[in-house]
């Protein structure tokens, strides 16, 4: 399955070096491993563009994240108690083309209002990290 990880860059960045914070990079790429563990084909952005901000307009960002989604089977939504603009647009697109859409976070952190409407709702999946099983066949 081919998989679009959503993941906040804002509050994760040191903007002197335009580089992700190490802690943070170290923390995705668990993330993503884990998903590549169950043979999913991962896409996150923040890996794509080498854990750094880069030159790239809004609008060229932008629309490789809505190519992308519009490629991925599903989208895993890292999300916490503080929604991210772009994570949050992104999980819109997703719900928007029918893509099954899981929120991950921590437990110690609540889905935020429309997150839980949404899984409530039925057009999302929640797990909570860290992740015992594949998140697209048996839950977590």
């Amino acid at each position: 399955m081919r998989i679009f990880v959503a993941a906040s860059y804002s509050s994760k960045v040191n903007y002197e070096t335009g580089h992700v914070h190490a802690d943070y990079r170290a923390e995705l790429e668990a993330i993503l491993a884990n998903l590549e563990s169950y043979e999913h084909e991962v896409f996150c952005a923040l890996r794509a563009d080498g854990y750094r901000i880069n030159d790239t307009s809004p609008e060229e960002a932008f629309r490789l994240d809505k190519n992308e989604i519009i490629k991925a089977d599903a989208i895993f939504a890292i999300v916490s108690d503080l929604p991210s603009v772009g994570v949050q647009t992104e999980i819109g697109m997703a719900i928007a083309l029918g893509k099954p859409v899981v929120f991950a976070h921590y437990p110690d952190h609540k889905l935020a209002f429309f997150n839980a409407a949404l899984v409530q709702a039925g057009h999302a999946s929640e797990v909570t990290f860290p992740l015992h099983d594949d998140p697209y066949t048996k839950g977590n």
